[in-house]
């Protein structure tokens, strides 16, 4: 069962967004899909 963003405590969704751009600075290999993914998620807000 998925959980709608919008339930999520705010702190949530920041600290993921923190620490994906954290390992999307320098993304290795098998990160690169989840970092493009999260680029368009960005780009969206």
């Amino acid at each position: 069962m998925s959980t709608p963003v919008e339930s999520l405590p705010m702190a949530e969704p920041q600290g993921l967004n923190r620490e994906l751009g954290r390992l999307c600075s320098d993304p290795p290999r098998e990160a690169l899909s989840v970092c493009r993914i999260h680029a368009r998620l960005i780009r969206a807000l």
